[in-house]
């Protein structure tokens, strides 16, 4: 028979495998990485996997979703379109703002991952 509290600390060593094992804790490695799954989440139904602007919600807009993979825009252009919106830059309010649901770091993320869809930006 097991003592009691070596009978805790077995279950909390058997509970602690469980969690480990059902989620990874650690984040992705880098910005553009960490980016990747932002997009994935939030732009690619719009903009596409590849950032293309093909995504499977881009026929229901008005003016097609920016094709990433050519802008020339910079990364302060990129970090205000994704926090403000289209229509705050003068371009299409189907661009939604996503101050309010991204935090600044998610936001730096996804751009530094958009910038690696256009080949003249990598490195």
């Amino acid at each position: 028979m097991i003592s009691p509290p070596l009978r805790g600390l077995a279950l909390a060593l058997a509970s602690a495998s469980v969690l480990a094992s059902t989620h990874d804790a650690r984040p992705a490695k880098t910005p553009a990485a960490r980016g990747a799954a932002v997009f994935s989440k939030y732009c690619a139904l719009c903009h596409g996997a590849g950032g293309v602007g093909d995504g499977r919600a881009a026929s229901l807009q008005k003016v097609p979703p920016a094709n990433l993979t050519i802008s020339t825009r910079g990364r302060s252009y990129k970090m205000q379109i994704v926090r403000e919106g289209g229509a705050a830059l003068g371009r299409s309010s189907s661009m939604p703002a996503w101050r309010d649901v991204l935090t600044d770091a998610e936001i730096t993320d996804v751009v530094e991952y958009v910038q690696t869809l256009n080949p003249r930006n990598r490195r």
